[in-house]
Order: C-alpha cells, then structure tokens, then sequence
C-alpha cells in the first residue's frame, strides 16, 4: 500500500509537466511509468514546439490551430494553448532547453504546414529530447518520487471518485496505489498499428483506463498519420523524418520523379497523396515515395535535420546525395479523455492532459501542437489536482476491487504464490497483439469506408473473445495480455467512432463518404454505461 497526494501515470512531457506544477503547491506526488524514466513519445518527438513568440501573435496560433482542426476543436481550449504558451516556453528556458537563435539572439522558427506564419520552435531537429532532459533534471531537483518499470491494470474508484490505482511492479509484486487525485499522462496509442512511430508503450492504455472508470471520449475516430515515416532501410520503418525538413523545402517525387503535392499541406492531406501513389503503383519498390533534400546547399542537411542526417547515414545512405524512402506511419491521437480547460475529467478526482486528453486538435494537429499542449494543459492539470487533493482528507481502500483486480491477473497467469505457473500455454498474447496491428492497419488506416470498418468490428470481436481466453507463462506475457486488453477496448472506441461520422474530415477519410459535412461539425463522445459501450454527439465549444 502506498499513500501519495497526486499520483501522475506517464513520465513523458505533460505528466512530468504536470508532476512539476503540483509540487508547487505542497503537495506529495508519485509518478509512475511502465518505461524507464526519461524514455517516452515526447523524448522521440522532432519537429518542434508551436508558440507565438517570434513576430506571431498568439490569435494567429489560435487561427491556425482552429483551422487545421476544421472547427471541431474545443476553442477554449486553443485559446488557452495559444495565450499562455509563450509563458511556458519561458519555463523551459529556465528549466535548461536551449532554443535555436538568430544571430542576434532572436528565437529562430519556421512554417510548418497549415501554418499562416513561423509558429515553430525547435533545437535542433530534436526538440523532444532537449525537453525531456530539461523536464527529468527538474523533476529530480523537486525530489519528486518515480516509479519506472511500473504497469497500471487498473484505476481504482470509489463512489464514483478515483482514488488511485492497482499497480504490477517489474517483478509483478502487487501495489495498491492510494492517491486524493489521479493524473492520466499516458500519451497515445500508435501501436495498435502495424507502422508507427510511437515507442513500444504507446498502447493506448490511458483511454482503456479512463473509458472502464466511467470517463467520456472524445475524437476517437482521428488518428494522425505522418505522412513521412522511413519506409527504406527496414530497420527504422516507421521512424520519422521530421517536418522541418519540408518546412526547409524538401520536395516529395513519386518513383519517376514526379512532384505530385504541396509538401506544405496538413498531415491529413499529405498521408493520402502518399498513399494514392504508392496503392496506384507510382511508389518506390520498398513501398514508400521520395523525400528529396539533394537540391539544398551542400552542408544545409547536416545544418537543418542533423539527427536525421546521422540517423541516415549510420545506415548507409548520404540524403545529399540520394532522396529518402518515406511513407504514412501511424502518429497521434487527436482524441482523448474529455477535458475542461483545467484537465478536469467527468470523473471526480481523475485528471487528463497531452495526448491522453482530447479536444484541443479537432480533427488534425499542426506539427508543434502535441509538445506544446502537453506543456499547457500539463501545468494546469497539475495544478487543480494539487488543489483538488488538499480539499480530500483521505481515500479508502475498495477492497473489493482490489480483490477483483488480483483473481483476474492470476485467471490470466494461473500463478502459484512463488511464480507462475508451468505448462502447455494456448494461444500467445502477442500473437493477438499481432492481428490487431493488421486489423487496424487495415481497415481502420488512412484511407476508411463502411464495408472495412465493419469487416475490422467483427474481427475485433472475435479478438476479444480469444483474449478472454488468454494464459501468460511469465510476467512479460501477463503485462502483454493486461495491456492486450485496453488495446482492444480502444481499437472499439476508434472503430465505433469512425462508423458514427459519415463524412470525411481531416485526419478521418472515408471514401464511401468523401465529402466534409456542415451537419457534422460535431464531436462524437462514447463511454461504458453499465458495461455498454454509449454515444452522445455535442456542439463543438466555441469561447473564441
């Protein structure tokens, strides 16, 4: 048993932002993460950090964001992420980061697609690991305790409040973590795909977790797809090529050279123009198309996307003198739990903020609004649950779910009280892991219709009932099926979700559906009633 104040679940860029902000305010934190510390999506993130602090304005943050989103963003929410990023910059100057400058000490920024001006800050052609040694030394400088290695299986409630959650450790010791306010920081779920560029633990888990305690989603059907992933050599498929390359006027050819879009277009658009010349047989024999940098000045690659220069270059290819092999790999959720302007869920004492929450991207995200709304809705996130949990005086255990939690993991593990069992296994978890990855490459991927979706829903639910089925032979095959098991219970949310909207907008593209509909400027929310998975469509908040 172990008592804490806040309890932070991620250690990536808004749960360390978060865990920094609630130790301001005197209370004690807890983060946990599965991962080692310091080792999380936004430790891999490239391009850069949107704010309106070199000759913009936060309006046109603001416009830009809107925009890209298609006007189904919460519009409070944007209007907070562009007037306050600027403050939040600040702190992570004074944390440590390092911004690239102008000569004359002036921020340096560039255009990212659908971007009317220079909103983009970088360093390098790194920014997220610049951020995460930042956020990690500060993190350690407040003594704020982190548990690495560590699986959450579930959110603890009781009376309809979070009181904390049931926890595997490496070693799959069993820890009931009792907390007066729970904070989800869990990031994505790119792995549910075949092609990402996520990390391994980008399972989803947070919208798993937040959908069985009772909380609302939202946005579910928008998934981003970067449209430049490597594609060639195989060994980095799926890693990304940053979009401050294309910002810099790196061109896309075809397999015969051909330019066939503007390279500065959302992500949406660029994904599906990729996709149509590789399907229609204009990609290359690797199946990706050219991302072409031989046209720059000699030494500007190295100057400009240096990580991705070396990246390039360990595995034998010179980008100055031939083009890169890219393709679509599943990027970002642009949906989520679903906030209020202070990370405040539908559930009393559980919070959400960076790619865990939904309703700041709409429909599309611009290129450096993930980092940044982690930072925001991170800090504020932190805040209220600080105060939340000074207002709570203590939690009780809900022993009954304890005791529920645990007769589930050893069903799974038929675990002995020193070890797991031993014996003939059935089917493995990650051969399931596997079909899931191929079904939602499949018929939940770039390109959607009603026919696919379907055939995906019906082989989700034969998914299910296997998993229902499933045995581990050691603790990495039980967090495997634990987490098997969110996965599949997301794949649902973002399968439902995309059956509800006929119509095509942004990252969502149905083909039986091609056009974008003015009845449908409406965000679609789903949660579990009574084990029932329900929908609910709202307006889309304005407050600009």
């Amino acid at each position: 048993m172990i008592y804490t104040d806040v309890l932070v679940i991620g250690a990536g860029g808004a749960g360390l932002r978060a865990a920094i902000e609630a130790a301001k305010h005197n209370s004690k934190i807890l983060i946990i993460t599965k991962e080692p510390f310091g080792t999380t999506a936004t430790n891999m993130a490239a391009g850069g950090i949107d704010a309106a602090v070199a000759g913009t304005t936060p309006r046109q943050h603001f416009e830009d964001t809107v925009k890209a989103g298609l006007s189904i963003n919460n519009r409070r929410l944007v209007k907070i992420l562009a007037e306050e990023m600027p403050d939040r910059i600040a702190d992570l100057i004074s944390y440590g980061v390092v911004f690239d400058k102008l000569p004359d000490g002036s921020f340096y920024s560039w255009t990212g697609g659908k971007q009317s001006a220079a909103l983009t800050l970088s360093a390098g052609d790194y920014i997220g690991s610049a951020m995460m040694r930042a956020l990690t030394a500060q993190v350690r400088s407040l003594q704020i305790a982190c548990f690495s290695h560590h699986f959450v299986t579930t959110l603890l409630t009781d009376k309809k409040r979070v009181v904390g959650a049931f926890v595997l450790d490496e070693k799959g010791k069993y820890k009931v973590i009792l907390a007066k306010a729970t904070v989800l920081a869990t990031g994505g779920a790119g792995q549910l795909y075949q092609v990402t560029s996520n990390p391994q633990s980008a399972t989803g888990e947070g919208y798993g977790l937040a959908a069985e305690a009772g909380a609302e989603l939202m946005d579910m059907e928008f998934i981003q797809f970067h449209p430049t992933g490597i594609a060639f050599p195989l060994l980095k498929k799926g890693a990304l090529v940053t979009e401050k390359a294309r910002g810099h006027g790196a061109i896309l050819r075809n397999k015969n050279g051909e330019r066939f879009v503007n390279e500065l277009a959302g992500r949406d658009e660029l994904s599906r123009a990729i996709y149509r010349e590789i399907s229609e047989g204009r990609g290359t024999a690797q199946g990706g198309v050219f991302l072409d940098v031989t046209h720059w000045k000699k030494g500007m690659a190295e100057k400009i996307i240096p990580a991705v220069f070396r990246q390039f270059m360990a595995m034998g290819v010179d980008i100055q003198k031939k083009p890169m092999e890219v393709a679509p790999t599943a990027h970002h959720s642009m949906g989520g739990v679903r906030i209020n302007e202070w990370g405040e869920t539908n559930i009393s004492g559980l919070f959400a903020c960076g790619e865990a929450a939904g309703g700041v991207h709409g429909a599309n995200r611009l290129v450096g609004n993930a980092l940044a709304e982690g930072q925001v809705f991170g800090a504020r996130a932190g805040l209220k649950a600080s105060l939340f949990a000074q207002k709570i005086k203590s939690s009780s255990v809900p022993l009954k779910q304890v005791n529920s939690e645990i007769k589930r993991i050893e069903t799974i593990s038929k675990r002995k009280p020193f070890g797991f069992a031993q014996g003939k296994l059935g089917i493995k978890p990650e051969e399931l892991l596997l079909q899931l990855k191929k079904l939602m490459w499949e018929g939940v991927g770039i390109i959607r219709s009603k026919k696919a979706l379907q055939k995906a829903q019906r082989e989700l639910a034969v998914l299910k009932r296997q998993a229902a089925k499933l045995t581990a032979g050691d603790i990495s095959q039980l967090k495997t099926a634990l987490s098997l098991r969110q996965m599949l219970a997301v794949a649902e949310l973002i399968i439902t979700a995309s059956l509800i909207r006929t119509e095509s907008r942004g990252a969502h593209f149905r083909e039986d559906f091609p056009q974008m509909k003015k009845s449908w400027q409406k965000n679609i929310v789903l949660y579990q009633e009574n084990g029932r998975l329900k929908t609910k469509l709202l307006k889309v908040v304005k407050g600009d």
